[in-house]
């Protein structure tokens, strides 16, 4: 991923936490919108990265919705060849199934999110997912 879209990214997402914090409404469905344009903008190009997706479903609040944005996620690193960005956008639905209290749904994309950490060298994400199982299994 190029320097200045990270920086993008990064500073959209922060500028939505900021506002979240702040019970700023208003900037933040500026910000989230913002975030929007940019993934739609950069959507099919070479600036096309799971990165803005997983982003952008993270800070959607309708659920149903963000797990749509999770599979736009899922193809783009698919397509790129990213595999930590599939295990991270696979334990980001998980998380978001336990939030539906979809155990068995969550189960599902945190095996996924295994699978596709046994080929990556992140250990912060291979432990976050390891985590996510043992409490899954576990209740």
């Amino acid at each position: 991923m190029k320097a200045p879209l990270y920086a993008d990214i990064l500073t959209i997402c922060q500028d939505i936490a900021n506002a979240s914090n702040t019970d700023n409404d208003e900037l933040r469905l500026a910000s989230c919108k913002k975030l929007q344009q940019l993934c739609a903008t950069n959507q099919g190009s070479p600036k096309d990265h799971p990165l803005q997706w997983e982003a952008l479903a993270d800070f959607t609040e309708d659920g149903d919705q963000a797990m749509d944005i999770y599979e736009i996620a899922l193809a783009t690193a698919e397509k790129l060849t990213l595999p930590v960005f599939t295990a991270s956008t696979y334990l980001a639905m998980a998380l978001r199934q336990v939030e539906f209290e979809e155990k068995a749904q969550a189960l599902i994309f945190a095996n996924k999110a295994n699978e596709a950490a046994k080929t990556i060298d992140n250990d912060e994400i291979k432990a976050e997912i390891s985590e996510l199982l043992s409490q899954l299994i576990q209740e």
